[in-house]
Formats: structure tokens, C-alpha cells, sequence
């Protein structure tokens, strides 16, 4: 054979078996990925207020059969569109109503955030360049702990991701208009976000598109974007459950587009505010580990020109935590759709960095761990001494001490590894990158663990185990002067619990909607849940029905002078108690 051919059957072969390695890596990753998001899922019981409130709307779908308004305790709460809902109720219906079930969707969206990210920046920077970005975006401790929970801003956050991807094909495009394809995942993306938490789901999204357009003078771009046939498929999505919902609860558009959205942004109504630079200290500690590779990052981008692509994730890292900090309401949630561009920075950088100067990064790899090492230090010693925990969490560690004093030792040795430079440059950047993805696997598993252990400190699942077996089907449950979201979803009640307090704390009970747009109190079909104390005071004396009371120990003296007995004590959980009739 002559040796030109030989050559290139050398080649193919060797580029064969590449590729071959490539599929596998980007398979493992995903495999990494999964596992770990989906590790002990189900373990935490429901963290209050948000994840309670937030899975017991969706089972009131299923018991109502009413896939239009949104329930909380049996009446309608109209706070957030019903989308997010529809997916934890399907969820219930595959998989049955549990904690694991009511989380599927936000852990759903995270990897799907994880795959968008890898082949997003596989497609505009390269293999290595994708690998390093998914695997700081699923290791990025805000992202990790927001993937776990129920609420809405994973989906909007996967959503929006959708959206601005698919934008950024579209305006690369050498097509004019661009492909139908590439738009109607635009265009719907979009109308999902907007379904899911409103008109954030619009807004974030179009800032960083007319930002970007306007930085570029790219507004051929909007030309290609098929805006007439796009808009009325945003419309088609997003239109009918508004519409809805109006027809079923006359006043709530105008309620939700002005009080919820404009109300919310400008005011400090809503008991959310922040001072301005609040996310400048939470985006850093979301970031974790990775925080101490940022200014090697910020180094990187800034020594190199700005081309289209860095400007595109500037945009899209920024513009959101900008928009969300002018907010008088803010949670460190609002800003998950920054994460997925920060870890993409991150990412290339680090990708660009190891392969051109490995020695240059070791001291921001070393940082990092050795932070961490001292943090789980800390965790250790505090199951040994816990007067140096704060109160709420002594005793609760104690089981995953063995945990604690494992993440420290393999963090210091990683750390260690960094910090040698002759170990850190003289092992491949494969051996770097499984190194790294190990020592991530054992924080994220820490994290996971210690989610399930502060759990009950935090839910009302406790109260309610205690509480079942005074439950029968003529029992009222009634809540006096507190509200706990989960505990209609771990008694698995079909009718609405009593909620006793006074007449001006309505709107803690019942939502911003009744408050702000002076609607009289909901009625349910099976008659009135929120009740002032007079009001309950005549049902306690008038009515042979069997209640079981729950109440803030506290506020034990202040019920009994109400009903006028010594209540008799069935059960005590931290602060709570279950009184009834002696």
C-alpha cells in the first residue's frame, strides 16, 4: 500500500477514534449531570413559604379539576400565570404527589439549561470551551440549590435561555429571513416564559436583544426575525389562558399587568425590598465555587477585543442583574437567568486560559478550594461545638459530620494540587477537568445533604405527621393567627383548612390580589375559610364540630381567652402547638 494511503488511513482512524471519545465525554457529562441533579431529590420535605405554596396549588388543580385559576387553601390566588402549576400537576399525575414530583419540572429545566449551555458554546467556541461552561453552571452553588426547589425562575430561566439562543442562531444566520424553524422556538419560548412568570418573561429577554441590536447596528437582525407570523404565534400561546382567567376573575388582568408587575417593581408594597447593590454580593456568592476564578475571567475578555459573541454574553450576564437591582422587589432567584452567561464567560475563559498557560489559573483553583476546605471545617466543628452555630440549625448537622470532614480533606488536597505548581502543570488538562468535576461531585452531594437536614426546620411537614391522626372527616383544622403553605399538601386535605386573624391581615392569607384591587373575600364551595376571631368564637360555641386548633404556643393564652376553656394540648412541634376542646 502505498504510504500516502497509509497516512491517511492513519488519520481517519485517529480522527475516528476522537470523535468516538468526543460522544462518549459529552455522553458521561450529561450521565454527571443528571445524577447529580437528581440525587436525593425527593429527601428535603418542603421548604416554607415557596415550595409549599407552590406544590399545594398544583395538587388543588387535581382535586378542583380546574386547569384556569390558580388555588391556594381552596381559593383562588392570583398572583403568578398557571403555567408552572401545569407542570407539577402533570407531574403528579405520572409520577403521584409527592416532594420528588412537585421539584421534576425545576430539575427538568436546570438540565436542560446544563445541554443548552454545552451545545450553545460547542457551536461558537469549541468542545472544551462547552465542557468547562456546563460543568461550572451545574457546580455554581446558587444554580445547584435553585434547581432543587419549587419554584418558578428555573423554567423561566430555561425559557428565556431557549429564547435567546435561538435568537443568536437566527441573527448568525447567512438566511434572510432566517428558517421557520429557528424562530418558532423564539417566538414560543417566549410566549412560555411569558406563561410562566409574566411579563419578566418578555422583558428580560428584549432588553438584551435591543441592547445588543443597537451595540451592533445589527438591525438587519430584526428583518430576519419574521416578526408578523412570530407575534401571532406569541399571541397564540400566551392570549387564551389570559383570557381565561379574566372571564373566571373579572379584574385580574388589570390587577396583574399594573399591581404585580409595575406595583411590584416601583414599590415597596410587596415586603421584598433590598437595598440596590444586593445582587452585586449575591451573584458572587451564587457562583461558588467558581467566585475566585472570576478575576482571571474578567482578565481574560478585557485583554482580548470585544467581538460579537463576548458582547452577546455581557449583555445577557448583566442586563438582568442591572434590571432586577433598580427593583424595590428583590430575591436572589430573580437573577438565575444571568447564570447560564456568567458560567459561559467562565468557561471559555478557563478553557482558553489551561490550554495556553495551565500555571495561570492555579492560584484561583487553589483559592477556591481551599475556601471551601475551611467552610466545611467550620461545618465539622460546629457538630462538635454547636454554640458556634446559629441556633436554628444546632443538632441538625450531626448525622453528615463524616460528610463535612470528607469535603474538607479532598478540598485541601485539590487545593494542595493547585498550589504545587510542578504537580498542577505536569498532568494533563483531562486530569484537571476530572479532577475538578470529583471534588465538585463531593460539594454538590454535601449541599444536597445539607438541604435535607435543614428541611424540617423550615416546613410544616412535622406538624402535620403529628397532626393526622386527630384528622377525620368531620374535623376542621383551623389555623389561629398563622399560616403554614405546605400543610394542606402533607395532610392531603379536599377541603380548605380555617384561617383565623384579624380582619387588616388579610392579604397575608389570601394574596395581593384581594388587598390591592379591594376584592371582597373568596368564598369556597364549601363556605368561608378566613375568619376573624369573633367569627371563630361563635363557630366554637354554636357548632358541635370537632376542631383541631394550630397555634403558635405564644399565642395559646390569647386563643383560650377567645373560646373561653383551657384548650386541651394533643401535640407539640418547635413553636407549634394542636390544641382541641378539653
Amino acid at each position: 500500500m502505498p504510504a500516502a494511503s497509509t497516512t491517511i488511513l492513519h488519520k481517519t482512524s485517529d480522527s475516528d477514534r476522537q470523535s468516538a471519545a468526543d460522544r462518549w465525554f459529552t455522553w458521561a457529562l450529561f450521565g454527571f449531570v443528571l445524577v447529580i441533579l437528581f440525587y436525593r431529590l425527593g429527601a428535603p420535605v418542603l421548604f416554607e413559604p415557596d415550595e409549599g405554596r407552590n406544590a399545594e396549588k398544583a395538587r388543588e388543580i387535581l382535586v378542583l379539576n380546574d386547569w384556569i385559576t390558580p388555588h391556594e387553601n381552596f381559593h383562588a390566588v392570583l398572583d403568578k400565570p398557571i403555567f408552572f402549576y401545569w407542570l407539577i400537576a402533570l407531574s403528579y399525575r405520572l409520577f403521584g404527589v409527592s416532594e420528588w414530583a412537585a421539584r421534576l419540572p425545576s430539575v427538568l429545566a436546570a438540565f436542560g439549561c446544563i445541554v443548552m449551555v454545552y451545545f450553545f458554546v460547542r457551536r461558537w467556541w469549541g468542545e472544551w470551551e462547552g465542557r468547562w461552561s456546563g460543568l461550572v453552571l451545574v457546580s455554581s452553588a446558587g444554580f445547584f440549590v435553585f434547581s432543587r426547589l419549587v419554584i418558578f425562575d428555573m423554567t423561566l430561566t430555561a425559557f428565556i435561555m431557549l429564547a435567546l439562543c435561538a435568537f443568536y442562531h437566527a441573527a448568525r444566520e447567512s438566511e434572510s429571513p432566517a428558517s421557520w424553524a429557528t424562530c418558532a422556538i423564539f417566538y414560543g419560548a417566549l410566549g412560555a416564559a411569558t406563561l410562566t412568570k409574566g411579563l419578566v418573561g418578555l422583558i428580560v429577554p428584549g432588553m438584551i436583544i435591543v441592547f445588543y441590536v443597537l451595540l451592533t447596528n445589527g438591525w438587519r437582525i430584526l428583518g430576519k426575525m419574521r416578526l408578523l407570523s412570530g407575534v401571532v404565534l406569541f399571541l397564540l400561546i400566551v392570549t387564551p389562558w389570559y383570557i381565561l382567567a379574566e372571564t373566571q376573575n373579572p379584574g385580574y388582568l388589570r390587577y396583574y399587568f399594573w399591581n404585580e408587575h409595575f406595583g411590584r417593581f416601583a414599590t415597596k408594597k410587596f415586603d421584598r425590598f433590598s437595598p440596590w447593590y444586593f445582587y452585586f454580593y449575591i451573584a458572587p456568592l451564587g457562583l461558588l465555587p467558581w467566585t475566585f476564578l472570576l478575576p482571571a475571567t474578567v482578565r481574560f475578555h478585557w485583554r482580548r477585543r470585544l467581538d460579537d459573541r463576548t458582547l452577546w454574553l455581557m449583555l445577557w450576564a448583566l442586563l438582568p442583574i442591572l434590571f432586577f437591582s433598580m427593583s424595590k422587589s428583590k430575591l436572589a432567584h430573580y437573577i438565575l437567568p444571568s447564570f447560564p452567561p456568567m458560567a459561559i464567560l467562565l468557561g471559555v475563559a478557563m478553557s482558553r486560559i489551561l490550554d495556553d498557560s495551565p500555571n495561570r489559573l492555579r492560584y484561583g483553583f487553589g483559592a477556591s478550594w481551599m475556601v471551601l476546605s475551611l467552610v466545611f471545617i467550620y461545618l465539622a466543628a460546629g457538630v462538635i461545638a454547636p454554640e458556634i452555630f446559629p441556633k436554628i440549625i444546632r443538632g441538625r448537622y450531626d448525622s453528615i459530620a463524616i460528610l463535612f470532614w470528607s469535603s474538607a480533606f479532598i478540598s485541601l488536597a485539590l487545593g494542595y494540587l493547585a498550589c504545587k505548581r510542578n504537580l498542577w502543570t505536569a498532568v494533563s488538562l483531562r486530569y484537571i477537568y476530572f479532577s475538578q468535576g470529583f471534588g465538585l461531585l463531593i460539594f454538590m452531594v454535601t449541599l444536597s445533604e445539607m438541604m435535607v437536614s435543614i428541611a424540617p426546620v423550615r416546613s410544616s411537614q412535622e406538624i402535620a405527621v403529628k397532626a393526622l391522626p386527630y384528622i377525620t372527616p368531620t374535623t376542621q383544622l383551623v389555623l389561629y393567627d398563622t399560616y403554614a403553605e405546605a400543610l394542606p399538601f402533607y395532610l392531603k386535605t379536599d377541603k380548605p383548612l380555617w384561617v383565623v386573624t384579624h380582619s387588616n391581615k388579610k392579604r397575608t392569607f389570601l394574596g395581593n390580589f384581594y388587598e390591592l384591587t379591594d376584592q371582597p373575600d373568596p368564598i369556597t364551595r364549601w363556605g368561608k375559610s378566613l375568619l376573624t376571631f369573633e367569627e371563630f368564637a361563635e363557630h366554637w360555641n354554636r357548632s358541635d364540630t370537632p376542631f383541631v386548633i394550630l397555634v403558635k404556643e405564644k399565642n395559646l393564652r390569647r386563643l383560650e381567652r377567645l373560646i373561653g376553656v383551657v384548650a386541651k394540648r394533643l401535640a407539640v412541634d418547635d413553636e407549634y402547638l394542636l390544641v382541641a376542646r378539653p
